[in-house]
């Protein structure tokens, strides 16, 4: 696990090249890009970036499903014991439906899950049929980890926890991000820049 703690304080070099990362598009076309609910982004406001879980998140999320549907395949399968007027065939095909079902709703929350870093705020998407839309600003963000479990180190992914001054909320998690030191290293600078914009602008 990795933690870093931000600094009050950053050079002007340090500035320049969090910019030099960030996209230069307008925001509504980096929302129309990357399937942003509309008017999430703020006039002036920079998308940094614009993530999704990695894949695996998924398969990791329904792993309890696949796993214990398989092996009650097998078991009914290997003990001759199939379902009232099926055949053992279909009732291990059956059970294996179950285990997939559970992937496949995995894969439905994944599509509508969003990571958004701009110059000012972090912001979370989730929801299917309604976007739950959570944001905290940078300045509001007192320190960051990264960590990963044992699956997410194979898949060489990672887990980003963000402690805030929200003390009536939860860590923002962003679970399962594909180059998560590369990602951790942007949210860092961009904290930085935030906060010394902060106060320059007091």
């Amino acid at each position: 696990m990795v933690s870093v703690a931000p600094n009050r304080r950053v050079s002007q070099a340090a500035f320049v090249a969090t910019m030099s990362d960030a996209p230069s598009h307008a925001s509504d076309v980096a929302a129309r890009w990357t399937t942003l609910p509309g008017g999430l982004i703020d006039g002036g406001e920079i998308v940094v970036l614009a993530i999704k879980p990695s894949l695996w998140r998924p398969v990791f999320d329904s792993a309890v499903w696949l796993a214990t549907s398989a092996m009650f395949a097998a078991t009914l399968t290997l003990i001759g014991l199939p379902l009232p007027g099926l055949s053992p065939a279909t009732t291990a095909q059956l059970v294996l439906l179950i285990g997939f079902t559970g992937l496949g709703l995995a894969l439905v929350r994944w599509t509508t899950t969003w990571h958004v870093l701009t110059n000012r705020r972090i912001i979370d998407i989730h929801g299917i049929r309604t976007p739950r839309i959570a944001a905290c600003l940078l300045v509001n963000v007192r320190n960051t980890y990264l960590r990963a479990s044992v699956p997410e180190r194979v898949t060489r992914i990672g887990t980003i926890t963000f402690v805030t001054d929200e003390v009536d909320r939860l860590p923002h998690l962003w679970r399962s991000i594909p180059h998560p030191e590369e990602v951790h290293a942007k949210i860092r600078r961009a904290i930085e820049n935030a906060i010394d914009q902060s106060s320059v602008g007091g």
